[in-house]
């Protein structure tokens, strides 16, 4: 079972393509905000390579889920909102080991302190065994603030899935995990809490990794397609320098001087880069 995704899988070929010229061009669709530094062309063209790397994010976490949906092992739901309860965040505070908090299992439906929406839950009822996931594309840091609750709400969720998924008629979980999937690694999370790309195909028992980086090279062409057309224009259009800056002459002179040799030049150079500042001298009025 997989929910809230509206698209086709992304585990054929086919569909992976589809899903990557859907990005570009809803990418290109866009509104570009103007930067002053850069000019429209070039603002224009880093928006959209921008926008399609967020997207990648996205198309990670639903590849990933369409793929373990696709084994036959699993039943996947996607973007779940799971309730804390107060005993829960109780156990939680109380800085008890990930070990204990795996053996508890609390009901889902008693006073609940805050909901957290977690990006999938990973179900295989004939083993019962369930997990609750975050998934990043970790290419670079998560911000140091949003990365403690993240993880205190994937501990929590531990205490609350064999209820929550009893109530959905998944009856039997008896052992429950709790991971961020950081699949580039680079997201910043705790390292007893995360799963890198290397170790995806291994955690779940069947193959993910070969669907997710299909679905990225097949990005990439799409992107690629469409960079010279984005980049070519904006690079034609660039305004061409009318003038040197004079903090440039003095380098200049050196650089060009025909009669210093390389030592002269060398030296030359230093004695400017290590010179001490040098003031204004006192202002004199008119």
């Amino acid at each position: 079972m997989t929910t809230s995704l509206d698209t086709a899988p992304l585990v054929s070929p086919a569909a992976i393509a589809r899903a990557a010229r859907t990005v570009i061009s809803n990418a290109m669709a866009g509104d570009f905000p103007i930067d002053p530094v850069i000019g429209p062309e070039l603002s224009k063209s880093f928006s959209i390579i921008n926008s399609v790397v967020k997207r990648h994010g996205l198309l990670l976490q639903k590849s990933l889920a369409d793929a373990l949906a696709a084994s036959g092992r699993f039943e996947v739901m996607t973007e779940v909102a799971l309730p804390i309860t107060e005993a829960a965040n109780d156990l939680l505070t109380s800085q008890n080991s990930d070990r204990d908090l795996a053996k508890i299992k609390l009901k889902a439906d008693s006073n609940t302190v805050r909901m957290v929406t977690v990006d999938l839950i990973v179900v295989d009822t004939e083993s019962g065994r369930a997990g609750v996931y975050d998934v990043k594309r970790g290419n670079g840091a998560t911000e140091s603030g949003r990365r403690r609750p993240i993880e205190l709400g994937l501990r929590a969720s531990r205490l609350v899935l064999a209820s929550f998924l009893s109530k959905h008629g998944m009856e039997g979980i008896n052992s429950v995990t709790s991971a961020i999937i950081d699949y580039y690694g680079g997201s910043g999370f705790s390292k007893e809490l995360k799963l890198t790309r290397d170790e995806l195909d291994e955690h779940f028992g069947v193959p993910v990794v070969e669907t997710i980086d299909a679905m990225t090279a097949e990005l990439n062409r799409a992107l690629l397609d469409e960079v010279q057309a984005l980049m070519m224009p904006a690079l034609a259009n660039l305004p061409r320098a009318t003038s040197k800056r004079s903090d440039r002459v003095d380098f200049a002179v050196v650089q060009d001087t025909p009669a210093l040799d390389d030592k002269a030049r060398e030296n030359a150079i230093g004695r400017v880069l290590n010179a001490r500042p040098s003031g204004f001298g006192p202002w004199r009025t008119v």
